[in-house]
């Protein structure tokens, strides 16, 4: 099960009503409603960004602009994660030697 920043977890199914680029949505998942409403805002805000820098863009293509910009921040930062795992592997590992002596 997915742990959230507030370490909240839930089986049950959520929802809320969301606008995201002047459209209503209803957003549904099991995620608590405080990060549904976070992840709607976060497209929304994606989507606004791109469509007031390319005025002349479709709904769908802002869209798939912004998934495209969304995937792309989320594999650099998976990326620098994995970065910092690998750096911080072997301090862990001497620091359990340490405390093997």
């Amino acid at each position: 099960m997915p742990k959230y920043p507030n370490g909240i977890q839930t089986h049950e199914m959520n929802k809320i009503k969301a606008v995201i680029y002047g459209q209503d949505y209803q957003i549904k998942g099991k995620a608590p409603i405080e990060h549904l409403r976070l992840v709607s805002m976060l497209v929304d805000h994606k989507m606004k960004e791109i469509g007031e820098g390319n005025p002349r863009l479709d709904l769908n293509r802002v869209a798939v602009l912004a998934a495209v910009n969304v995937a792309d921040e989320y594999l650099k930062l998976r990326q620098e994660y994995e970065e910092l795992l690998r750096i911080l592997e072997p301090q862990e590992m001497k620091q359990a030697e340490d405390l093997e002596e």
